[in-house]
């Protein structure tokens, strides 16, 4: 088979009568140089199917997909409920004497059912799976309802099913009552650590049972599984992927999602690039086919333009898929014909060639850059709402320091530098946060107050002193990192934010980069940004006022660049010189590191200074329409090499090559 790069996941309304099968594969036939792959979803609701509905909609599917194939399409279902997503026409959906998805307060979801329950899977999923093979599919992908944040209830599962489970796995004894107040204690890390395992588990038992049922009726059929930045879950791609590969017999389809259903803002996007580059992150290597989602729900012509739903694609194949899955389709063709997307799809084929090309130069390879602090356990650390936060906040945190063109790296082991804020250090074992502490780390006042707590304050080299509620000015200190605007000032009101900021109280060898004033020019805190190297090697840089916001001022973003140039022990792959708005990424191919450049603005990128990791002559620069530039050298700035790119137009992107690379 073709590499397959991009697939469109086809609504029932779209399939199900034959004029409008008809008038989507003629519209898709159109397409066939940029979409590879077409999935059908299984239903147009979101509970779980009745096994008779089900068995109507796959007689029928069996003939769309032969037809597909005919037309030269890699042809397959999406299985929208295998547990079951949220309420909806319930009077249609399927129902039973099943465990139903349970939150903690023992409140159900009737439209969703338990994942571990062994009945469900025998009786419900199994018959399901296998009327779905009678289909031949080429694939089955797994939607997303395989999760535990369900509508209305929030995130489960806690049915008396799943505490016994825990409580036999775990040698407890809690009642839903006392595993509730336990879980939400700061104390208990590693029983929320063995929580959030045990959630796992669930899902890979299930997705065992899964391909074990496939293969029993066509061991040809690829299966894949959709997933999103989810942390109540447990995050164990790697448990889940040797679950439904059957220990990597098999090959596999991913499909990393999370929302961003429109483009107004586009920011979206580009904080869903982010949860999408962690979870390929967390995929082991033989997970060779990564699809992003795309979706414009509810599916109207004007939730997403066509060039911002192309430019989706290329972002999040930047990020580390090798490909798409868009489900942009009009849900309703009785009232929308499917050309009213031929605009959304011509879009697509004019980036395809420059998307084939990030796809095949970058596959799988890991990130370089700074690590921007997520764990797989993250959720572990949200002590005192386990129960109902969201571990990823913790990178999200980190969103204003990326706009300022540093790559964003979601790979721990081959990270330059490490980012780290509030509880998040309680989330990675000892060894991981001493990789961190003898390397180059950003924090906050709170994972520093953190890690002094957790007994590494010999490492950090500061403690938090006094805290303040009021506005303050922040000054530049007289240091090398702060060439050129020592004796400026930052002013971030805290008064909008009710943000808090702290004094640092520095240990011997610490240095001050920054320090707070009033704004009659009394000092309240003679540190509020320092530096620290520790008896490790580590470079430790400690902010106690907006770490992680307001990077907009130019001395701030000069100073910010500058920092972690030292953290990183000059090993960054990129660097933007010039004072701009830019997003990149840089890939670790075996040929060197390449970069791929986003620019977020509303304006063309003009005269745009750059640094290129190592001393060379000159770079290749190509644009989106794959036409190649070789840019001279503009200098040197040590280890790093200086460029000055050619306009980048507004919301386009480019990639930076090392000239002895082929792409």
């Amino acid at each position: 088979m073709n590499k397959i790069y991009n697939s469109v996941r086809v609504s029932v309304l779209n399939w199900i009568d034959d004029n409008a099968f008809n008038n989507l594969l003629a519209l898709l036939i159109d397409y066939k140089d940029c979409v590879q792959q077409i999935a059908f979803f299984s239903s147009d609701f979101h509970p779980p199917l009745p096994l008779r509905t089900a068995k109507t909609h796959f007689s029928i599917l069996r003939d769309r997909i032969e037809r597909a194939k005919e037309a030269g399409f890699s042809c397959g279902i999406n299985m929208l409920s295998t547990i079951g997503h949220h309420p909806e026409r319930m009077d249609e959906a399927l129902s039973g004497p099943w465990r139903h998805m349970t939150n903690i307060d023992g409140e159900a979801c009737e439209a969703s059912f338990c994942p571990g329950d062994e009945a469900y899977q025998a009786e419900y999923v199994a018959p399901l799976y296998r009327l779905c093979c009678e289909a031949k599919p080429d694939f089955i992908w797994i939607d997303d309802d395989i999760r535990y944040g369900h509508i209305p209830i929030g995130n489960g599962c806690f049915c008396d099913g799943c505490i016994a489970r825990f409580n036999q796995e775990n040698h407890r004894h809690f009642s839903r009552e006392a595993l509730k107040t336990a879980l939400e204690a700061p104390e208990n890390t590693q029983l929320r650590k063995a929580w959030l395992r045990h959630q796992s588990r669930k899902i890979a038992d299930l997705l065992r049972m899964i391909r074990r049922t496939v293969n029993a009726c066509d061991d040809g059929i690829t299966l894949g599984l959709m997933t999103g930045e989810r942390y109540f879950e447990g995050y164990d791609f790697p448990l889940w992927a040797d679950a439904l590969s059957d220990g990597g017999r098999y090959e596999i389809l991913w499909r990393p999602g999370g929302g961003a259903y429109t483009d107004q803002p586009f920011l979206s996007q580009i904080e869903k690039a982010g949860q999408i580059g962690r979870q390929c992150a967390g995929l082991p290597e033989n997970v060779t086919v990564v699809q992003s989602e795309i979706e414009n729900f509810p599916y109207r012509l004007l939730q997403k333009s066509p060039r911002s739903t192309a430019l989706e694609a290329l972002l999040y194949v930047s990020a580390g898929c090798t490909g798409a899955a868009f489900n942009i389709l009009p849900s309703a063709p009785y009232i929308e014909n499917p050309y009213v997307m031929r605009g959304h799809f011509t879009a697509v084929r004019n980036v395809f060639p420059f998307e084939k090309l990030l796809s095949d130069l970058a596959g799988r390879t890991p990130t370089a850059g700074v690590y921007d602090g997520w764990h797989p356990r993250a959720q572990a650390a949200v002590s005192g709402s386990f129960l109902h936060g969201w571990g990823g906040s913790f990178a999200e945190n980190w969103n204003a320091v990326y706009t300022l063109g540093l790559p964003e790296s979601f790979d721990f082991h081959t990270a330059a530098a490490y980012l780290l804020t509030g509880t998040a250090p309680r989330a990675y074992t000892e060894d991981e946060l001493l990789k961190m502490l003898s390397a180059g780390v950003y924090m906050d006042a709170g994972a520093l107050q953190t890690l002094n707590e957790m007994g590494y304050a010999e490492l950090t080299g500061f403690s938090v002193g006094e805290r303040f509620r009021e506005d303050h000015l922040e000054v530049y200190t007289d240091h090398p990192l702060n060439r050129g605007f020592a004796g400026r000032a930052r002013h971030c009101p805290q008064v909008f934010v009710r943000g808090e900021s702290a004094a640092l109280l520095p240990t011997d060898g610490a240095e001050p980069l920054s320090y707070l004033t009033d704004f009659h020019g009394k000092t309240a805190a003679g540190c509020a940004l320092g530096l620290y190297q520790n008896k490790l090697g580590g470079k430790i840089c400690v902010s106690s006022h907006y770490a992680a916001a307001d990077m907009g001022d130019p001395f701030k973003a000069a100073q910010m660049k500058r920092l972690f140039r030292l953290l990183s022990d000059d090993r960054l792959p990129f660097l933007p010189e010039s004072c701009v708005r830019l997003r990149s990424f840089a890939r670790q191919t075996p040929q060197g590191n390449a970069v791929i450049l986003f620019n977020p603005n509303l304006d063309c990128l003009n005269d745009v200074a750059v640094l290129y990791a190592g001393n060379r002559s000159e770079i290749d620069y190509i644009g989106e329409d794959c036409n190649r530039q070789r840019l001279p050298a503009a200098g040197t700035d040590g280890k790093m090499t200086r460029f000055l790119l050619p306009p980048l137009p507004p919301f386009s992107m480019a990639l930076l090559l090392p000239k002895e690379m082929e792409s």
